[in-house]
């Protein structure tokens, strides 16, 4: 206090506005560190409207307060003057909401009316991440923070906030399930009326959201590096004791049991299997979205193995097709993009195959846009070092499936910069099929697997399939060759030694280029 008493008495200027990006007066770095004896000082220097004036730019210390959290400086201000604009009480409420200040937002409800428009923005933004306060802020959140925002969320609805409320045409419940982190904010929407069932514009539920991995949020994300990830049982047991439906379905006719089947373990599967007694617990197995794919079809796709063997076990059927002609066998063994990006790895594909083979698995089906079993394996580039990709190519090719059986192969088209490993499964194939552009693709003449394997860089299928004798000859008048194929592939731009590989053993079986 001594130092601001000579600084003023020497005649500085309380009202300078500091430059760079906080612009911020005296009062306002007094506000930021919680200083109330120097504010005290500061603002009676000067009439109130000084503080505020909107003529100069700059961040008022009521809202500099109230954004860092500084509850007790916040009431002094209010005490002082009551003149505070609506403006900035609003702005206060929304930024000490998103940064999940209890004792400000408790401060703010109690000294001022908002309208019901505001209290829902506030929500919004309650339940999001929590905000970063600066450069240096490395956003870490400790179990009072989440509990504070818990308390943030509770005080709002209470206030009059719609915890069903829908920005966006997606539930505050449906986004918040994304996020491990925000559990119990999603234990306080539910305890405060949120409809466990409401659904997002596609007819998803948070349900569905929480039947795969979702993450473990982090404020700052790291571009290149991939978010954490958790089954959340918490969760699931929180929607379930709360009424959700396992059996409501999406605009696709998808149930969240259908993607428990695709994302969880059988443990967690049986969680959703067995909170619908009203439906008899063998009639719930056979349910199937709007294309026919069964619970089965989505355990192969997220080769689920202990689901998969559940599932048969219970008289699924492994060859079943769905609308079009997609069986089990193919959503294994194509690779698939999970909700973080991850793509289904070669071992997990071949294991879950390997598995639908042994119980019966027709390993000589077309899908109606032409795809094999052979044509999904060559999908995985893999230079092959323990030789399982080639074992599966010779086990598919001894089973008589067709080594020349031309498909149309899906590829990036030129706006694509790193070209994306997983594709669409079962009917969301032929819906990528019919308008390939709307997901940046471009769809090839049909080719064989050997193609299909040279351009993807599958190096133990191209070995199965020169040892099978196939033929080696351009695919048409153009002289398009899957020796070009591989040496020009997309895929592999970023693998120049797989596409080596690749070239060499064609060559040096007599392929041309």
């Amino acid at each position: 206090m001594e130092a601001v008493e000579l600084l003023l008495a020497a005649g500085a200027d309380p009202l300078l506005v500091s430059l760079g990006e906080e612009n911020l007066t005296a009062i306002g770095f007094a506000a930021q560190k919680g200083h109330r004896d120097i504010i005290k000082r500061l603002w009676t220097f000067c009439p109130p409207e000084a503080h505020l004036n909107p003529g100069r730019r700059h961040v008022t210390c009521f809202l500099v307060a109230a954004l860092h959290g500084h509850a007790a400086v916040v009431e002094d201000l209010l005490d002082w003057w009551d003149g505070w604009p609506h403006d900035q009480r609003y702005r206060a409420l929304l930024g000490a909401a998103h940064r999940w200040r209890f004792g400000v937002v408790t401060l703010l409800l109690d000294r001022t009316s908002f309208e019901i428009s505001i209290l829902q923005e506030a929500l919004q933004v309650a339940t999001d991440s929590r905000r970063l306060m600066s450069d240096g802020d490395d956003g870490k959140c400790d179990g009072i923070d989440f509990l504070n925002q818990q308390r943030v969320v509770e005080l709002l609805i209470d206030a009059g906030a719609d915890p069903n409320a829908c920005p966006n045409n997606t539930p505050l419940l449906y986004t918040v399930s994304h996020d491990a982190n925000l559990t119990g904010v999603l234990k306080s929407l539910l305890e405060k009326g949120a409809d466990p069932n409401k659904t997002n514009g596609s007819g998803k539920s948070a349900l569905h959201v929480v039947a795969e991995a979702v993450i473990i949020g982090r404020p700052i994300h790291i571009i290149g590096r991939p978010e954490p990830t958790m089954m959340n049982e918490t969760a699931i047991r929180l929607l379930l004791q709360h009424g959700a439906s396992v059996t409501q379905p999406d605009n696709a006719g998808e149930c969240p049991l259908h993607w428990a089947a695709y994302g969880l373990d059988l443990r967690l599967f049986r969680l959703y299997h067995s909170s619908c007694p009203e439906i008899g617990r063998d009639a719930l197995l056979q349910v199937t979205n709007n294309y026919g794919e069964t619970l089965l079809h989505f355990a192969a796709a997220g080769c689920r193995m202990e689901v998969m063997e559940f599932l048969i076990s219970q008289g699924l059927d492994v060859n079943a097709r769905n609308a079009n002609g997609w069986t089990p066998l193919m959503c294994a063994l194509v690779p698939i993009k999970s909700r973080f990006g991850r793509v289904k790895s070669t071992g997990e594909a071949i294991q879950a195959a390997r598995s639908l083979l042994s119980h019966g698995a027709n390993a000589c089906i077309v899908t109606d846009e032409g795809w094999t079993p052979l044509h999904a394996l060559s999908l995985h580039g893999d230079y092959d070092a323990t030789g399982k990709m080639a074992d599966s190519a010779r086990d598919l090719l001894s089973r008589g499936i067709s080594p020349e059986s031309p498909a149309r192969m899906l590829i990036p088209d030129s706006r694509t910069v790193v070209p994306s490993l997983g594709l669409p499964w079962g009917h969301r194939l032929r819906d990528v099929m019919a308008d390939p552009s709307a997901q940046r693709l471009e769809v090839l003449p049909a080719m064989s697997p050997l193609y299909w394997a040279a351009t993807r860089g599958a190096v133990g299928v191209v070995r199965a399939l020169l040892a099978h004798g196939v033929d080696l000859s351009p695919m048409d008048e153009d002289g398009i060759s899957p020796t070009r194929m591989a040496a020009e592939s997309r895929f592999l731009e970023r693998q120049p030694g797989l596409a080596d590989t690749i070239v060499e053993l064609l060559l040096a079986a007599g392929a041309g280029f």
